[in-house]
């Protein structure tokens, strides 16, 4: 966990729709700053700071993305929604406890974002696209 590294968007992060990919990668940008910001050991509370702002945008996409999908009667919009919930739980926590005596390593935050949106991306965005596909929707996001 040692060696965080910035993110690069690259096509395979691309569910195919440029419009969640763009919210994909303004995300991505957000959490670089992140990452930027151990790499210049700043403060917790910066770190906090920027954290609720993935938050924030986080939860403007999931509300959007949670609309697409209902428009197109996605089966398995429940699940997802639960995933976002959980995840915006799981974070809320990281920034609560930041700036507690016990705070936990950043790098251990870094590491759960990036493997959350890495499959979250990869899987399950994926797979509501591939059934907008599959029915043959014109809805768009």
């Amino acid at each position: 966990m040692d060696n965080v590294k910035k993110r690069i968007w690259t096509n395979e992060l691309s569910i195919g729709n440029s419009t969640v990919d763009d919210e994909h990668k303004k995300l991505l940008e957000i959490f670089n700053d992140l990452v930027e910001l151990i790499e210049y050991k700043k403060d917790r509370q910066e770190f906090a700071k920027i954290l609720t702002k993935m938050t924030d945008y986080s939860l403007i996409h999931f509300k959007r993305e949670e609309k697409y999908m209902e428009k197109l009667s996605y089966p398995v919009l429940a699940q997802h929604k639960k995933s976002h919930r959980d995840y915006i739980y799981k974070v809320a926590i990281y920034n609560v406890n930041l700036l507690s005596t016990n705070p936990p390593d950043p790098k251990e935050i870094i590491s759960f974002l990036e493997k959350w949106w890495t499959n979250h991306i990869m899987i399950h965005d994926n797979e509501y696209e591939h059934f907008k596909k599959e029915i043959q929707s014109d809805f768009n996001y």
